[in-house]
Order: structure tokens, then C-alpha cells, then sequence
């Protein structure tokens, strides 16, 4: 019988940082693209690690929606950008908020991959702007290996 583990994980990069600053209510912003086809890449997973600076009062079920927007040809990525809401079903997690002010540390784990190129786009549903800086959302892929 085989086991599985996780593999050493890659190391963290930087999605998207002075972009979320001030981004408003309702707000999207889309990263540039990741590269998961070639020989030195192949992630099955991703963690994904939002930073919010302490902003103004956040309203009661505040959220960051992320997106995931692959492309299947080379250059067609899926359609959502800074001023088009994504499709649904790009949704793969969201980002729970308290109503509060206070900076937030947010992470999300097991995020599933497509095995192409795709881009990554942020939604805010936080009910107030975020803050004018120091916002970050990060990313780590990782894999699994037999044993």
C-alpha cells in the first residue's frame, strides 16, 4: 500500500500588493499570469495568504471573493478583469471577514489548480475600501508525493 505526503512547498509570490491598495467596495483587480504547465512547475495546490491593513469599519458578512481565470489556448483566459466581474464558477474560495478595523491575516489552503496558465482576481466585499497600503495577497503552490 502507498502513502501520500506533501511535497516541500514553493516559495511564496507575491500575486497582487500596492494594486488592493484603496481598491473600493465592489471592486475587482486581476493579477498578471501564472505559469502551472511547464516541465518545472505542474502544481495540483496552492495556499493563498491575504493581507489587509486596518481599514475602515467592515460590514457585517465581509468577504474578499478570489478568482482563478485559466486559459486553454494559450490566450484566452477566462473573462473578468478591473472592471468586469468574473464568472461563478472561477469562484474557488473566499476570504471571511469580522466587522471590525483591524489588519487581517487570512489563509486559505488546498486551492486546486488548473494545468495551464491563469490569472488570479480579487473581489472586494468588505463593504468599505481597503486600506491606502501595505495590502498583499501571496500565494505558495505545492504538490503531493507517493511514498
Amino acid at each position: 500500500m502507498s502513502t501520500s505526503k506533501w511535497e516541500a512547498r514553493a516559495n511564496a509570490e507575491t500575486v497582487l500588493s500596492t494594486e488592493l491598495n484603496s481598491l473600493a467596495n465592489d471592486g475587482n483587480k486581476l493579477s498578471a499570469a501564472f505559469d502551472n504547465y511547464s516541465s518545472d512547475k505542474l502544481y495540483l495546490y496552492a495556499e493563498f495568504e491575504l493581507y489587509l491593513a486596518a481599514q475602515s469599519t467592515r460590514s457585517a458578512g465581509a468577504h474578499v471573493a478570489l478568482f482563478i481565470l485559466p486559459e486553454l489556448d494559450g490566450s484566452n483566459y477566462s473573462y473578468g478583469d478591473d472592471s468586469t466581474d468574473p464568472s461563478a464558477s472561477s469562484l474557488v474560495a473566499t476570504f471571511p471577514l469580522d466587522a471590525a478595523t483591524n489588519a487581517r491575516y487570512i489563509v486559505i489552503t488546498g486551492v486546486v489548480l488548473p494545468p495551464t496558465s491563469f490569472k488570479i482576481l480579487v473581489e472586494n466585499k468588505t463593504g468599505v475600501a481597503f486600506a491606502s497600503s501595505s495590502n498583499t495577497l501571496k500565494m505558495r503552490r505545492y504538490n503531493v508525493q507517493g511514498v
